[in-house]
């Protein structure tokens, strides 16, 4: 166990994206100011340079057809169905979005309007957001979150940017005795980021927080060999325009380490803390998540497929910190094998390992002996299916050291398309 802490602490591998192994050799880096996203700002009859990294590297000309075809992300178990249609119009960027839990009945919209000026970006968006307890139950409780927000960006170079978000968010519950029922949570967000600026899960932690691809595997995110990426976001509540007061620092670190032979490990820290919270008078008899004039969505989960993979990710808590490691084992790759009338480009089998904790209070970063510790295996593929890219994942993951209540196991799916 000694040495299972030691390897989930201080890893001396890292685990990464299967598809950034065969990359071409990198092309001259365009004006990060001037630069949309690849994946979804190419305009209308002009040709983009492909930036590294991106799938579009491998897609000829011919398939530009594909910009009639929306993004398409399916997750299982958790029965999750995300759609995306995008539009690029000179400097504006048109995007709708609709996310779907077919299990729970839970439904998000998004809408946003993004403009590229020479030196900064833009984007003003608004979103609907509806949760149910469980569709199962019958129960008829509800949470909704209503908003909007403006979130700017400056770039320094291509891997490093500023960021900042001003947003309000309505709360609504169908608990109509709720406390936070009808209540706003207004605040403001700066952050630095360095890296690719292509990866959600960052772009989710410096920006934008809802309506962000959440993918099972880091290997989603397009750092290539040796890479590095990280981000650090300070939110700020504002009691006032909004309810609540607090501070909330948030911070993960990305890390690829190419071990040869194809093989290479990926590696991800992430720490999290509401820095202050105001306790909130007559809850003191209630559980530690209620008593703070803090949103519940706020705090930090340690399960779930962003976080230790074979936890639950109903746990919450204001202080948080997971490192979690991939390895990639490659079984093909750059190949052309058709089965099930399936073209199969690319098969990596994975091996998962992670640690961490969550709670309230600063000794969740110190007490390592109450840490949760997971480990899996699984597989990614990359196939073709007409005019899409698709990428299956799948991991099963086991707790090996956790609280009873924790206690478990979990496999976690999913199908990214990419054009």
């Amino acid at each position: 166990m000694l040495l299972l802490s030691l390897f989930v602490l201080f890893p001396s591998f890292a685990f990464a994206d299967p598809f950034a192994l065969f990359e071409p050799p990198p092309v001259a880096q365009p004006d990060p100011a001037a630069t949309p996203d690849p994946a979804d700002d190419e305009e209308d009859g002009e040709e983009q340079t492909p930036l590294p990294g991106s799938m579009s590297e491998f897609v000829p000309p011919a398939t530009e057809r594909r910009d009639a075809l929306p993004d398409l992300n399916i997750y299982l178990p958790e029965g999750e169905f995300d759609i995306r249609v995008r539009k690029l119009i000179k400097n504006v960027l048109f995007e709708g979005q609709i996310d779907y839990k077919f299990v729970d009945g839970d439904i998000s919209t998004f809408l946003r309007y993004k403009y590229y000026a020479r030196s900064f970006t833009y984007r003003i968006g608004v979103f609907d957001t509806v949760e149910f307890a469980s569709i199962e139950s019958g129960s008829r409780d509800f949470d909704r979150v209503r908003g909007g927000l403006v979130l700017f960006e400056y770039p320094v170079h291509y891997n490093s940017r500023y960021l900042f978000l001003t947003q309000i968010d309505g709360l609504s519950f169908g608990d109509i005795d709720d406390p936070d029922n009808n209540r706003d949570n207004a605040f403001l967000k700066l952050a630095y980021q360095y890296g690719t600026p292509f990866d959600d899960r960052l772009n989710a932690i410096a920006g934008e927080t809802r309506g962000r691809i959440t993918p099972v595997l880091t290997a989603y995110r397009e750092i290539g060999p040796q890479g590095l990426s990280w981000v650090a976001a300070l939110t700020q509540g504002l009691e006032g325009p909004g309810d609540y007061d607090y501070t909330k620092l948030e911070t993960e670190a990305l890390k690829r380490f190419d071990v040869g032979r194809g093989y290479f490990i990926f590696s991800r820290l992430h720490l999290g803390s509401v820095l202050r919270k105001n306790r909130v008078p007559g809850k003191e008899d209630q559980p530690e998540v209620f008593r703070y004039n803090v949103p519940n969505y706020e705090y930090f989960r340690i399960g779930g497929r962003s976080a230790l993979k074979g936890v639950d990710d109903k746990i919450r808590g204001s202080d948080e910190i997971h490192l979690s490691n991939e390895i990639f084992v490659p079984i093909f790759r750059e190949r052309s094998h058709r089965t099930w009338r399936l073209e199969w480009n690319d098969l990596y089998g994975i091996g998962y390992l992670g640690g961490g904790a969550v709670g309230f209070g600063k000794r969740v970063f110190t007490g390592v002996e109450d840490y949760i510790y997971d480990a899996g295996i699984g597989f990614e593929a990359g196939l073709t299916v007409r005019d899409y890219d698709v990428f299956l994942t799948m991991v099963y993951a086991q707790t090996i050291r956790a609280p009873e209540h924790l206690d478990g196991n979990e496999i976690r799916f999913s199908i990214r398309t990419s054009r």
